[in-house]
């Protein structure tokens, strides 16, 4: 099976958590942190996930009670984070109608898309996925990618950022093409000395003498 990848906007949006025990616990945090709006439904809850509610009352909605048919209305995507087979084939089947992606946690026949093992510095974001295949062996992957990672990325995005802001919108380089531009960037981070050169440039207001030496 041949996946197609995607970085998901969840901001705003609303999505299901299937369930009220750690792993629930886990996709709730990761939802909240992209700004998303999170209902999750079960006969109990961890004491994480209440103390979550009481954190986030805008954001989070408790519903004690078991799955039922027609939970899924409205959500964007689910997450069906339980133990038990029955709840997360129902979950999934529900989901299948509505056309709405379904993650059953370590579940991956009752699934529409799979979680990658992922990393985050600033706007960086890496991603590792086996399929479900082997979500130890894709946490491994990641761990040896996040050693390579230098420690000054944000600061190395930031200014990247502003430069490409510089070359679309400052009048002194109105006749560069789009590809041009794109050289001139590409340049930039294919040497780890202009990069070096890109942030100083961009810390003290000479980023655009910077570029025109590029």
């Amino acid at each position: 099976m041949k996946l197609y990848p995607a970085m998901l906007n969840v901001s705003g949006k609303r999505v299901l958590v299937v369930g009220g025990g750690e792993v629930a616990l886990r996709k709730m945090r990761d939802i909240l942190e992209c700004g998303g709006i999170v209902t999750a439904i079960a006969p109990d809850f961890h004491e994480s996930i209440t103390a979550l509610r009481e954190s986030a009352p805008d954001a989070v909605t408790l519903v004690r009670r078991p799955f039922r048919q027609g939970d899924c209305d409205g959500f964007l995507i689910v997450f069906s984070a339980t133990d038990d087979e029955a709840t997360n084939s129902l979950v999934f089947r529900e989901a299948q109608e509505r056309n709405i992606f379904i993650n059953a946690v370590d579940d991956p026949e009752n699934c529409t898309f799979f979680v990658p093992s992922w990393f985050s510095r600033g706007d960086l974001l890496v991603a590792v996925s086996t399929g479900g295949i082997s979500p130890s062996l894709a946490a491994r992957i990641r761990r040896d990618i996040e050693k390579l990672i230098p420690e000054s990325i944000e600061e190395i995005l930031d200014a990247l950022m502003h430069a490409r802001q510089v070359l679309r919108n400052d009048s002194e380089f109105a006749e560069l093409t789009s590809y041009r531009r794109g050289i001139i960037l590409k340049t930039i981070v294919m040497d780890d000395n202009l990069l070096n050169g890109l942030v100083a440039s961009s810390k003290n207001d000479t980023l655009k003498d910077f570029i025109k030496k590029i």
